[in-house]
């Protein structure tokens, strides 16, 4: 259950940070400039990196340690 979640975290962080940057005007990408800098959503985008880290951990968390025998085995 742990893995699957993990799994499903880190799917959303992609799909945040793939959409947000393929969404984006072309004209929004400069962060300097007062108005474009709002609508690039920079925030967004690394709020998604943020929930993909979270789900790696849950992931990774979830794995045997290497050389470990499987708990369910």
């Amino acid at each position: 259950m742990k893995r699957i979640l993990g799994l499903l975290i880190t799917a959303i962080g992609i799909l945040i940070v793939g959409g947000y940057i393929a969404f984006t005007p072309n004209h929004a990408f400069n962060p300097a400039d007062s108005i474009s800098g709002v609508d690039a959503s920079a925030g967004i985008v690394y709020g998604g990196f943020i929930t993909f880290g979270i789900g790696m951990v849950i992931f990774i968390s979830s794995l045997p340690y290497a050389g470990e025998k499987a708990r369910n085995a």
